[in-house]
């Protein structure tokens, strides 16, 4: 859908590296399984961590509750 006024454009960043995609191609379907479940890993590690910074009093419980519910809902919030 055109928006008037609006211009949009993929810049070089917001394409993926050719040579990253020649590697993931490359690889099996375990391989590529694997490669998600890390970067799905990673990005629950940094979001605890910023939940943590964000709401230092809470307790683990507490921000497992918010990150579930940043899994589920896309976003942090309990109310």
């Amino acid at each position: 859908m055109r928006m008037p006024g609006v211009r949009f454009s993929a810049s070089t960043a917001d394409r993926p590296d050719p040579d990253q995609m020649r590697i993931l191609a490359a690889l099996d379907p375990a391989a590529k399984l694997a490669v998600a479940r890390r970067l799905r890993e990673d990005a629950l590690a940094l979001e605890r961590a910023w939940l943590r910074e964000r709401h230092p009093e809470e307790d683990d419980i507490a921000i497992a509750q918010r990150l579930r519910a940043w899994q589920l809902h896309g976003r942090a919030w309990l109310d």
